[in-house]
């Protein structure tokens, strides 16, 4: 008695086993997908940071030269 095993404890493990293979493929996908979007996410964060970034520096050159022509204009006459 001590040597045998009840079917239905064997059969459960091996129903556990299959389903934890079974399941390993779509999980590693998951997280694949998941780390993917959240990199997307931050890629985009970064872009919008550099746009602005780039819209300051536009700003100052815009304000810069509207300066420098109200100058010229004043002391030319």
């Amino acid at each position: 008695m001590a040597g045998t095993v009840n079917s239905q404890i064997t059969d459960a493990i091996t129903q556990s086993g299959t389903i934890n293979l079974a399941l390993a493929p779509s999980f590693a996908m998951a997280m694949t997908y998941t780390t993917m979007a959240d990199s997307i996410g931050i890629e985009m964060e970064n872009a919008t940071t550099t746009q602005n970034g780039m819209q300051i520096t536009a700003n100052a050159a815009v304000a810069q030269t509207c300066a420098l022509i109200i100058a010229k204009g004043s002391s030319a006459a």
